[in-house]
């Protein structure tokens, strides 16, 4: 029998709110792992007080030394209550010693956690580190603050007992930056929930007089969003009845002049949706597109969930030649383009020009996603977990 205990950060296997791409891949994957029946998965959930920081509104200064309080307030419970689930989790990693799986950077993110690595590690308890992102993701696309320290990132990589990368491509690259020896690694992307395939039942067919243009996630920095957003300006011109839409928040990186662009457009709209309700979105849409800037090194390594998304519900897919994404066998589903706007505004000008093109483009997506589910990509984990128990 396998046990997995899963240290995170929070409600995360019983929270229906928090859909995060990192909730995403967490949740499903320790489910799927959790339907063999020689695998049992536990983890110790627990809630925690809300940041005002983050409710954002402007308020007087009697009301901010009242929120200075209770942040404090807040803090000081929060970290009580990390201090003592890290207790109660060292407890059963030491009585139980199953195989500790934790999420990169997410599990780590609290120094409770970090110290259970540790503890795991001094005591030979078995490790899984399951990597989404790296200390380049924080300067590639968002404020360039990262939650986890350089060294303990590499002593993370180095001890665990099994990496899960996102694919090759990363892994080469994790294996150069931190001078890394061959060790067990399973290569799993992120994959696609049966939500997709139940809204989008069959592949993408045409609505006449209608070219809804798509881009799901935060707009920041080296996303691609004003090429995106230019692009699409050109082409209004000339398809007056195209229509783009944006769904994520505003992040680091977009200018002011950009967002009066979105916001004060006849034709751009943009919005915040949960997860949840995102297959439901895409169903209007007739192209998808990621145009993420390949210029920047880490896009290269980074596969987006939004992508396996995008294949899941069938619609033609347009995407900058990054070289994750290029490694997806999409049997032609995917239409590739230079981070250029001239290229750009070609490459979505044709798919307007030719709906034949775009019909064939959702029926090889269609015929793709199957292999792209995140049953597909636990069984992965499972195998590779498999071979390590062996192994030891």
């Amino acid at each position: 029998m396998i046990r997995i205990f899963a240290v995170l950060n929070g409600i995360i296997l019983n929270d229906d709110q928090n859909w995060s791409p990192t909730y995403t891949r967490i949740r499903f994957l320790l489910s799927e792992l959790a339907g063999y029946e020689d695998v049992t998965v536990d983890s110790i959930s627990f809630g925690l007080l809300p940041n005002p920081e983050r409710q954002g509104a402007a308020q007087s200064a009697a009301r901010q030394g009242r929120r200075f309080c209770s942040d404090v307030a807040g803090r000081l419970s929060n970290n009580v209550v990390k201090t003592v689930i890290a207790l109660r989790s060292a407890y059963r990693l030491l009585k139980e010693r199953p195989l500790a799986f934790f999420a990169y950077p997410h599990s780590l993110t609290t120094f409770q956690n970090r110290l259970l690595f540790l503890l795991c590690t001094v005591c030979k308890i078995p490790t899984l580190v399951d990597i989404h992102d790296t200390r380049e993701q924080a300067a590639a696309v968002g404020n360039g603050h990262f939650s986890v320290p350089l060294m303990m990132e590499k002593y993370c990589f180095i001890r665990a007992t099994l990496l899960v990368a996102l694919n090759p491509i990363m892994w080469e690259h994790i294996k150069q930056t931190y001078h890394l020896d061959e060790k067990p690694v399973v290569f799993a992307p992120n994959g696609v929930e049966e939500a997709f395939f139940t809204q989008h039942s069959a592949p993408y067919s045409l609505v006449e007089g209608r070219f809804n243009i798509c881009y799901i996630g935060a707009l920041t920095r080296n996303r691609g969003i004003d090429l995106l957003v230019d692009s699409c300006s050109i082409l209004w011109e000339i398809y007056p009845w195209i229509r783009l839409y944006l769904i994520g928040p505003y992040g680091p990186g977009i200018t002011d002049d950009l967002k009066r662009v979105i916001e004060t457009s006849d034709f751009i709209m943009r919005t915040e949706l949960p997860r949840s309700a995102i297959p439901a979105a895409l169903a209007r849409m007739d192209l998808l597109v990621l145009p993420y800037d390949p210029r920047e090194q880490y896009l290269n390594f980074a596969s987006p969930t939004k992508i396996f998304e995008y294949i899941g519900a069938a619609k033609p897919i347009l995407c900058t030649k990054c070289e994750s994404l290029k490694g997806i066998d999409d049997k032609g589903g995917f239409m590739y383009v230079d981070y250029s706007l001239a290229e750009m505004a070609k490459a979505i000008g044709h798919l307007i020009e030719h709906p034949e093109v775009r019909m064939e483009m959702g029926r090889m997506l269609y015929s793709i996603r199957e292999d792209h589910t995140w049953a597909e990509r636990a069984s992965r984990i499972y195998h590779g977990i498999r071979s390590v128990y062996r192994t030891n």
